[in-house]
């Protein structure tokens, strides 16, 4: 049976930055809602990561690309490898799809 999850009241468990609670499973991936807040420094991962913005706005710093500012209801994936900063200033809620043994973080920090 399925069980229902209400995102609002998972987020006010996260009052810390980069603070994050799983959401749920899906095969060998999982979703986590965060709180970004300020600037989480570089690194990168083995493998490809979704961001999706639920509230707020973020922006994402690569070593080798422009950055790119992400606003409620917009979303992106970093690849695999690929070098990022995030930060948020006023803070946001995210929603990350990610594979299930990058929490926690096996990453590489630049």
């Amino acid at each position: 049976m399925a069980n229902k999850t209400s995102i609002k009241e998972l987020s006010k468990h996260l009052t810390t930055p980069y603070s994050h609670l799983e959401l749920g499973q899906v095969n060998d991936h999982a979703a986590y809602v965060m709180n970004f807040k300020d600037v989480y420094p570089f690194h990168r991962h083995i493998q490809d990561e979704l961001y999706l913005v639920l509230q707020g706005e973020i922006t994402i710093r690569f070593k080798n690309a422009e950055a790119i500012r992400l606003r409620k209801g917009e979303s992106t994936v970093v690849r695999a490898y690929t070098t990022h900063s995030s930060e948020s200033l006023e803070g946001a809620l995210v929603l990350m799809v990610k594979p299930k043994e990058m929490f926690p973080h096996p990453s590489e920090v630049e």
